[in-house]
């Protein structure tokens, strides 16, 4: 079920199904034409997501957030891509209404009868009433906003007083198992290369990927109070001695391989890459994260 509260929130059944295709792969609508979101939203990029989703879960201990929550009544995912987070969190607090929006009609049909998706660009204006939510849910959308600021000041002012927010995503930095960081012009490991090629073009498109580090004081600039920041070691591969960064990095070099190939494609075309290239680059990266040891914050 979808609002059809205003233009800014679109009912299932318009446009929003006349889908873009570009390199092989499908993307959202271009009814959300400003969004220009970098990453598909065709089966194969939904099993990637799904696949994030349990690494989050292996972050967090198997929790799906951190926030003190105490019986949460409205809670708002932002992004919510599959949706698979807003369903664990319905079928979990049962009590409450559960929204989650994207720009993508993805979500599942048969979903617990709290929860509710609907379609919308969340760097538009937000239509909710103020005060609405005492838990907003941002994951995984670096590179989706070209104003966070923009998107964080609408949170705010739709967060009720005593209410959370909290995001969690990938840092976007790169380092040997020894701490040296990469993701310079000069690198010589393909995944480093890839990290300072991908990230380059993001900037350049003004939807920057590296947002996860500055984003406690953007929380705060935003008016959000108590603003408490965790980072934990993504290890890319088995590598590490702990048995559980050990199972954490073997899912992470799942992830990180599915991920390299739908990163490269709409932002290395945009910065004049021609497919054949984009896909041998892809496979050198591939190729590499399981033969060096890397690691990234999360």
């Amino acid at each position: 079920a979808c609002s059809g509260e205003s233009s800014a929130t679109t009912s299932i059944g318009s446009s929003i199904f006349s889908f873009t295709y570009a390199n092989g792969r499908r993307y959202h609508s271009d009814r959300f034409h400003k969004a220009e979101y970098f990453l598909p939203n065709d089966e194969k990029e939904q099993d990637r997501l799904d696949i994030y989703h349990h690494i989050f879960l292996s972050l967090l201990g198997g929790k799906l957030y951190t926030a003190p929550l105490d019986n949460p009544q409205n809670v708002l995912d932002v992004g919510t891509g599959t949706g698979i987070w807003a369903i664990d969190l319905a079928d979990q607090h049962p009590e409450a209404k559960v929204l989650g929006n994207d720009i993508s009609p993805i979500q599942p049909k048969w979903v617990p009868p709290n929860l509710k998706f609907e379609v919308d660009d969340m760097e538009e204006e937000w239509t909710y009433p103020d005060n609405s939510f005492d838990f907003i849910h941002i994951r995984c959308l670096s590179g989706c906003f070209k104003d966070w600021d923009l998107v964080l000041a609408h949170a705010y002012r739709k967060t009720m007083p005593g209410g959370y927010i909290e995001f969690q995503d990938y840092g976007c930095e790169l380092f040997l198992n020894d701490g040296t960081r990469l993701g310079k012009s000069n690198d010589e490991t393909p995944l480093g290369r890839f990290f300072y090629l991908v990230m380059g073009a993001a900037e350049k498109q003004g939807r920057p990927l590296a947002v996860a580090r500055g984003m406690k004081a953007r929380l705060e600039n935003a008016g959000f109070v108590d603003v408490r920041e965790h980072l934990t070691i993504w290890p890319l591969g088995t590598w590490p001695k702990d048995k559980r960064l050990k199972e954490i990095g073997r899912w992470c070099n799942f992830g990180v391989k599915e991920s390299i190939l739908p990163f490269c494609l709409h932002l290395l075309t945009k910065d004049g890459w021609v497919l054949e290239d984009i896909k041998k680059f892809a496979h050198e990266v591939v190729a590499d994260v399981d033969v060096t040891k890397y690691y990234c914050h999360g």
